[in-house]
């Protein structure tokens, strides 16, 4: 009993934080709900400096801009594609755009592709990592 209420607030509090990090990165959020809903999937972004949570929409397709200044001081911009199943990068203004070029991570592909559950902009410095609610769980549990 106790463990399944630690893994519904372990759920709500991963929506919550995935609805302020999305609040930080794009211009005009939408408030969130008073009782966050689990996601499909989360995407871990990490850049240089930092990271955060991205949640999978429930329904219908979503486009993230992620604007950084590099240590070198060069802006960059990586646009990351969500969908109900996956997360792929749009664009980015990379030179090469690689990135770009590998594809979706979805819930079902991840553990065939090459790259697993993550796609890499080495350029921008930039990582996306698709994880399913109950990894992340996992993650949790392993950090107390």
């Amino acid at each position: 009993m106790i463990s399944l209420r630690l893994r519904a607030l372990g759920l709500m509090l991963i929506a919550l934080l995935c609805a302020l990090a999305l609040a930080e990165t794009t211009e005009a959020p939408e408030a969130p709900e008073a009782t966050p809903k689990p996601a499909p999937g989360y995407v871990l972004v990490t850049l240089w400096d930092r990271s955060g949570w991205l949640a999978l929409p429930e329904e219908g397709e979503l486009s993230v801009p992620i604007e950084q200044t590099l240590p070198d001081g060069t802006e960059a911009t990586n646009v990351v594609h969500l969908t109900p199943t996956g997360v792929h990068m749009e664009d980015s203004t990379c030179e090469n755009h690689d990135c770009v070029g590998q594809g979706e991570v979805t819930l079902d592909n991840r553990k065939d592709r090459i790259l697993g559950n993550m796609i890499i902009c080495l350029p921008n410095q930039v990582v996306l990592e698709l994880y399913t609610p109950e990894e992340i769980l996992e993650m949790m549990e392993k950090q107390d």
